[in-house]
């Protein structure tokens, strides 16, 4: 294994202990996630390894917005938009999510549509990059959202535990989005791929 390589190994494990410990609500689980947090750091210290720079995971850098992906799947004809119902509040969102450490923004996006949606696809282009919280009054970490038109390639198969169920609705027909999302800039992502635009800010 390259430097390199035990890095990005190491740098996915603390990434998957934060989130872990971040969002889970199993107090098995929780113990598990610091017992690894705690090895890793181990292991660092026996083998005297550090990063190079800031460690991204201390936060001590300088602030930045955190970064999201969406991505739009039209049916054949283009008049509906694949979405997906979350399990959290019954309601439904684009496939997506954070972008993760060692993945392009597309390669994120491209991960969210298969755990999500259940199925492959390819990339078409970029269509939106929206400050997420623009014009709101929240305490909210700042995040852009990076918007994407994809392309199913493979069959269904079930998706992540997160998801209820996934399927197309008109496009001038939409139901009530996740609460965790603003829905007019999810409309407005579907409309700018739909129109084949850019829209940003």
């Amino acid at each position: 294994m390259k430097d390199n390589d035990l890095t990005d190994f190491l740098l996915k494990i603390e990434e998957l202990t934060k989130a872990g410990l971040k969002y889970s609500k199993d107090e098995y689980a929780i113990d598990n996630y610091r017992t690894l947090e705690k090895e890793v750091k181990r292991y660092l210290a026996l083998k005297n390894i550090t990063f190079e720079g800031e460690n991204i995971f201390k936060r001590n850098i300088y602030p930045t917005p955190s970064v999201s992906v969406r991505t739009v799947i039209f049916s054949a004809d283009r008049k509906s938009v694949l979405l997906v119902k979350e399990r959290q509040d019954g309601l439904y969102s684009l496939p997506g999510g954070f972008a993760e450490l060692s993945l392009s923004p597309s390669e994120s996006a491209l991960k969210e549509v298969y755990e999500e949606a259940g199925v492959q696809a390819k990339i078409i282009s970029c269509v939106a990059i929206l400050d997420r919280y623009r014009h709101q009054a929240t305490k909210s970490a700042p995040e852009y959202i990076i918007g994407f038109e994809g392309e199913i390639i493979s069959d269904y198969h079930e998706p992540c535990f997160e998801i209820i169920s996934r399927d197309y609705f008109p496009i001038d027909s939409l139901p009530e989005f996740s609460h965790k999302h603003d829905p007019e800039q999810m409309k407005k992502i579907i409309r700018a791929a739909k129109d084949k635009k850019m829209i940003f800010d």
